[in-house]
């Protein structure tokens, strides 16, 4: 009881938002990528992505910049660039 009684004032005190990420937390966050060769799973932890559109990634790969990826990937278009490309790289 003491002790949950402690954490409680803890966070009372600094908030939950500076506690540090657990380990399942700091896993599922995106990373950047090279689109060329990321794994399916990589790819779906995108935001926006999906299985099927990181299917089709995978199946029309190279790309060599964002336009061509655009244009060869049916489901990644303006709007989900926008919410991907701080994480995509090409080389």
């Amino acid at each position: 009881m003491k002790a949950l009684q402690s954490i409680l004032l803890l966070l009372a005190l600094v908030g939950p938002a500076t506690l540090p990420l657990t380990w399942a937390q700091s896993q599922s966050a995106p990373r950047v990528i090279n689109i060329n060769t990321a794994t399916q799973s990589q790819l779906e932890a995108l935001p926006g992505i999906g299985p099927k559109i990181a299917r089709e990634i995978i199946r029309n790969r190279p790309y060599r910049n964002a336009q061509e990826l655009q244009a060869k990937v049916k489901g990644i278009g303006p709007k989900t660039w926008e919410e991907i490309k701080r994480y995509v790289r090409f080389r």
